[in-house]
């Protein structure tokens, strides 16, 4: 199946986060299996995040596409680089941004998968 339209959502301080979150859907989410909650890309402009959060019934895996992220891992902050990737297993929790000062916008691809029966 060939997809070639994207939805694009932009939110708001997402998580008690600075600036907006650009979420840019891989598919519509109707398509994905009941198991997977998200499959997009998050661009992040200079100076924005995504704010601290918990996961609960879902975990998240994240790459870096481009640009340098500021990642809390459980609290431990961490610089995520072009092709790392971070795994946050339900109930733990993290965050990440794009440092103030950044030169370029930060893409990650992300993939949150539901672990609730």
């Amino acid at each position: 199946m060939l997809i070639k339209e994207r939805k694009t959502d932009i939110s708001k301080e997402r998580f008690g986060g600075t600036g907006d979150t650009i979420i840019c859907h891989y598919m519509d989410e109707a398509l994905l299996p009941a198991a997977v909650k998200m499959y997009a890309e998050i661009i992040l402009k200079p100076g924005c995040s995504l704010g601290y959060h918990k996961h609960s019934g879902n975990c998240e895996t994240l790459r870096i596409i481009s640009g340098v992220a500021c990642y809390s891992d459980d609290g431990k902050e961490v610089l995520l680089y072009p092709g790392d990737s971070a795994f946050c297993p339900e109930g733990h929790s993290h965050s990440v941004g794009n440092a103030p000062d950044a030169e370029e916008d930060l893409h990650i691809q992300a993939l949150v998968v539901n672990t609730a029966g």
